[in-house]
């Protein structure tokens, strides 16, 4: 589940900064993507007369995020969830209009070169702000799901931010993807608070699911996802997801 490129385009078509994080677009010359974005979103714009902000093409997720004359372009695996993807460039915008503030000092022609922009990106891109912020207490719920994978109660487990950055997972790649699906899907029908969710794959494994919000030092709130054995009873599985909760809780209240 990779990021792949990130671009910075003027309304114009013309492109103020451009990173590759792999080597999927590495051989493209960026003149001749950059007219892509902006034909697409001309056509969103005064065609379709809709402002568009996601496009899925053969495998890939294009995230577009526009303020004021600039565009801020995300190419990623359509694993990626479409909360991190947002997530990320509404915070690579803030920096971007925070450094360059004096924006009549950008020129059109002039790609940006700036070593220290660039890790900049990169600490966005890779999510390192969120994690290094709540680092401890993330590696407490990593612990208690590994004890729970040691002592056989669960098959997998995955904790994912409500931003859609995913923190841990010992899931399937496939079970995994269903769990970010879900978050979006909780997302963008606005019913972040409903209670956990279920169900049960063809192999009798069963998925469970919840989000947890508390006040702590900070808010928190993410996505746990727990993966049982077809062996495991439902009330049981239930029982050990309520328990995690409970144990997750606890973790919260001491950082109070």
């Amino acid at each position: 589940m990779n990021l792949h490129s990130l671009f910075i385009i003027k309304t114009s078509g013309v492109c103020l900064y451009s990173r590759n994080f792999t080597n999927e677009f590495k051989d493209v010359d960026v003149n001749l993507i950059t007219p892509f974005f902006s034909a697409i979103l001309h056509f969103s714009k005064n065609v379709v007369k809709r402002k568009l902000e996601e496009l899925e093409i053969g495998g890939l997720r294009f995230t577009f995020y526009i303020e004021s004359d600039f565009v801020f372009i995300l190419i990623a695996d359509n694993s990626v969830s479409l909360l991190f993807t947002i997530s990320r460039l509404i915070s690579i915008a803030d920096a971007f209009f925070r450094i360059y503030y004096q924006l009549d000092k950008l020129r059109e022609y002039q790609e940006i070169e700036n070593p220290e922009f660039d890790k900049l990106i990169d600490s966005i891109i890779s999510g390192e702000e969120e994690l290094f912020k709540k680092k401890i207490f993330y590696q407490k719920i990593i612990d208690l799901f590994k004890n729970l994978l040691i002592e056989n109660e669960i098959a997998g487990a995955a904790l994912l931010s409500t931003s859609g950055n995913i923190i841990y997972s010992s899931l399937p790649k496939d079970i995994l993807l269903n769990s970010v699906k879900e978050l979006e899907i909780r997302f963008i029908s606005g019913v972040l608070d409903l209670p956990e969710s279920f169900y049960s794959l063809e192999s009798g494994e069963k998925v469970f699911s919840t989000i947890i919000t508390a006040e702590a030092i900070s808010v928190y709130s993410f996505f746990v996802v727990l993966l049982f054995e077809s062996s495991v009873q439902l009330g049981m599985a239930e029982l050990i997801l309520l328990k995690t909760i409970k144990a997750i809780k606890e973790l919260i209240k001491s950082l109070k």
